[in-house]
């Protein structure tokens, strides 16, 4: 399994929906996984004004922690 360069970012919502959430915006998303039942990890690049733009989009999902991963 390769592992995806970026941070992450964990929501409470299904992976599908918050592909459609995000389709058409980029902001630096490179993966975006299930992470169990209703939950999903965003793999992002995204710093700055991007990120900002990126949290508000799933603001009513979002869980509390993310996590930095420079690997």
């Amino acid at each position: 399994m390769v592992i995806v360069k970026g941070r992450r970012l964990f929501v409470d919502l299904g992976a599908s929906q918050v592909r459609r959430r995000l389709k058409g915006y980029g902001l630096g998303v490179k993966k975006v996984e299930s992470a169990g039942n209703c939950r999903a990890v965003i793999i992002h690049t995204a710093t700055g004004g991007h990120l900002r733009k990126l949290e508000s989009l799933l603001r009513d999902v979002l869980q509390s922690t993310t996590q930095g991963d420079d690997r």
